[in-house]
């Protein structure tokens, strides 16, 4: 049996087949004992953006689901959502989810799931996609597939996991 009890990163990711259009969304989970948990999903009518949410909210449900309270860097080649969960949204909630120009913020309902997940503990990362890193890779090919309609075989371990 793997020693899954400790993390050392998760990579996020989503993708669209046309914007909008149908999506999928890719995570995985790294420890330190080279264990590989992988998750995904798809939605027939979403944005690249909603997809790339999504891939977090599933990194942020999988920490609370399997009690993981260290440290933890979270990837993601989403400008959009690391900013957006470490800037933006401290101003979007004062202003009663409105946007500097007092435009109501897109996606407010799975900002508010990020929100509600995300905790001091998680490092959010901004790693640039398609420049061969590896966790970034994994999961864009996990989610491009869900994107098009494919199940791809994905690596998982039995929960919990610690």
């Amino acid at each position: 049996m793997a020693d899954c009890s400790k993390i050392q990163a998760i990579y996020t990711d989503g993708a669209c087949s046309g914007n909008p259009g149908p999506g999928g969304w890719g995570t995985v989970v790294y420890f330190v004992d080279g264990s590989v948990h992988e998750m995904g999903g798809v939605k027939t009518h979403t944005t690249n953006n909603q997809m790339e949410m999504q891939a977090a909210i599933a990194a942020l449900q999988f920490l609370k689901d399997v009690s993981y309270t260290d440290p933890i860097e979270l990837y993601t080649d989403s400008e959009y959502v690391k900013n957006g969960i470490t800037q933006w949204i401290h101003g979007w909630k004062k202003k009663g989810w409105k946007t500097s120009t007092g435009k109501p913020v897109l996606n407010p309902e799975l900002w508010q799931q990020l929100d509600a997940l995300n905790s001091p503990k998680v490092q959010w990362r901004y790693v640039r996609g398609h420049t061969g890193n590896v966790g970034n890779e994994r999961c864009d090919v996990i989610a491009r597939a869900f994107s098009l309609g494919k199940v791809p075989p994905l690596k998982q371990l039995p929960l919990p996991l610690v």
